[in-house]
């Protein structure tokens, strides 16, 4: 427990910095950073490592999308990709006696999902018309996903009794997930009141926040986040491995810290295009 708690310390204290310098290319370099360590882990359990030209050209694709420009993405995007696709089928034709199809599918379907999904970061803050706006879109993505895993696993090991997903994540609990879903809710509107407060007071910047809005995402993106988890850990048990890493002591890999936020932020970015919660 202690260590979970101060990887996770660490984590936040990362994780606040990077929005403290939010203008900044970091923003971008932690995206990519990310991508690329969320790749090497996903790549390792499912195989896909074994062949390197493969895993280097996927992670080459995924990690420079954080540093195209929205106007470069309009113009630019869909040639991107389908170089990427033809460098992936080269490298099929290549390597075909040794390289199935079913892994280069798996490589294009986690660099995309990983590569689109934390890109998103840098969308935020380059789609929202202040940076205080961009850096609210952030916390309450990884929020909605980081508070649903953290209240759940307080309710679950005080309160859980009855198994969630017993054959794809055993430790998940019916308990555990009602609290987690509760527990984001009522963090999700605390973080919200606060940072509102802070940019009033530090920016003389006040946000118009929609409470309602934010009452319907807060629960549905709670659920979300929680298929998110459980999206990951059935790859996870499918492959044979309790954790996809070990960069993190006492929560695993990056890909098992930032599942859920895989949804969360895609969510997210789809809710506030038809429901701008600012």
């Amino acid at each position: 427990m202690k260590q979970r708690i101060a990887t996770a310390a660490v984590g936040l204290a990362i994780f606040f910095a990077v929005l403290a310098l939010y203008n900044t290319i970091l923003l971008n370099i932690s995206a990519a950073a990310v991508i690329f360590l969320a790749l090497y882990e996903i790549f390792h359990v499912t195989g896909v490592w074994e062949n390197k030209t493969l895993s280097v050209v996927c992670m080459l694709f995924g990690c420079t999308l954080p540093f195209l420009d929205v106007a470069q993405r309009g113009e630019w995007l869909v040639y991107y990709e389908a170089f990427f696709a033809l460098a992936l089928f080269a490298v099929l034709l290549l390597y075909h006696e040794t390289l199935d199809y079913a892994r280069v599918a798996t490589a294009f379907a986690a660099t995309g999902i990983i590569g689109y999904t934390i890109n998103i970061m840098v969308l935020f803050r380059e789609t929202s018309e202040q940076p205080a706006i961009g850096i609210y879109y952030t916390l309450l993505a990884f929020g909605l996903a980081w508070l649903t895993d953290t209240g759940a696993y307080l309710f679950g090991i005080t309160m859980g009794k009855h198994k969630l997903a017993p054959k794809i994540s055993p430790k998940k609990t019916v308990e555990g997930a009602v609290g987690g879903v509760a527990f984001c809710i009522a963090c999700v509107l605390l973080l919200s009141v606060v940072y509102n407060w802070i940019c009033g007071s530090l920016w003389g910047i006040h946000l118009d926040i929609d409470y309602g809005l934010l009452l319907i995402l807060a629960p549905v993106g709670s659920l979300i986040s929680m298929l998110g988890d459980l999206s990951a850990s059935l790859i996870k048990r499918q492959c044979g491995v309790k954790d996809y890493g070990s960069l993190m002591p006492g929560h695993g890999g990056i890909m098992d810290r930032f599942d859920s936020a895989f949804f969360t932020l895609s969510f997210l970015f789809l809710f506030i295009r038809l429901f701008p919660i600012v």
